[in-house]
């Protein structure tokens, strides 16, 4: 992903103790509440615009629906573009905006999926994420070459989902599915051992905390979608 690299031999480093181990804990306490206050601003908006039929129509009712299915992908980009230069406020907003924007595009979810199978994956995606959160902050394996294949797979999923928009294949949009719902998880153990270690080499200075925050959000959506794609009960 882009924003930070994995420093090499970081197989070879220990653990952190004392102060050091305090500092990166609570780092990654205050990445995981901006990433879960994200995941709210998200919800409320799913939530708002779903019970409303009027806005509903005026969001996808025509073709604006492209603007608000490419908005939140395009600012995702940018943000992990320009973030290490921003002001911590104005990257703190935008972050906001992008979760809100993503709200927006989840708001079509609850004409989809019954509301018992939206509550039962995201509980799966929930628990799946913090597995795979744990891991990447405790494993002294280095996840580089993992992290790396990973971001290749997804970007090759997204290249094809695009692609099948045209098709309307299902198989190839289960395929998709799989790939995205492996490819999240990793990113998400990938992507917390990389914060762990930019932490403890540099401290949180490029609002490093709001770019995790940024990553695990777009991991935990990821994971979510793909996953009530391929297991989620249709209305």
């Amino acid at each position: 992903m882009q924003g930070y690299h994995q420093e090499p031999g970081f197989a070879q480093r220990t653990t952190p103790t004392g102060d050091l181990h305090k500092g990166v804990v609570s780092f990654m306490n205050g990445v995981y509440a901006w990433m879960a206050a994200g995941i709210g601003v998200s919800a409320a908006v799913a939530a708002g615009i779903s019970m409303s039929p009027q806005t509903m129509y005026m969001l996808f009712g025509g073709p604006q629906m492209y603007i608000f299915i490419f908005a939140p992908f395009l600012l995702a980009i940018f943000l992990q573009m320009r973030i290490a230069k921003m002001e911590p406020g104005l990257a703190l907003a935008l972050f906001f905006v992008f979760s809100a924007l993503s709200g927006v595009t989840l708001s079509v979810i609850p004409h989809i999926y019954t509301a018992t199978s939206i509550v039962a994956v995201l509980a799966s995606t929930v628990g799946l994420f913090a597995v795979m959160a744990v891991f990447g902050f405790v494993t002294k394996k280095d996840l580089t070459g993992v992290g790396q294949f990973l971001v290749m797979a997804l970007i090759g999923a997204i290249i094809a989902s695009f692609v099948n928009i045209l098709l309307g294949s299902g198989m190839m949009s289960m395929i998709i599915s799989i790939v995205v719902a492996i490819a999240a998880a990793g990113l998400t153990a990938y992507d917390t051992q990389a914060l762990k270690q930019q932490y403890m080499m540099h401290g949180a200075r490029g609002n490093l905390a709001v770019l995790g925050a940024l990553l695990l959000y777009i991991n935990f959506y990821n994971l979510f979608v793909s996953l009530l794609r391929l297991f989620g009960s249709r209305e």
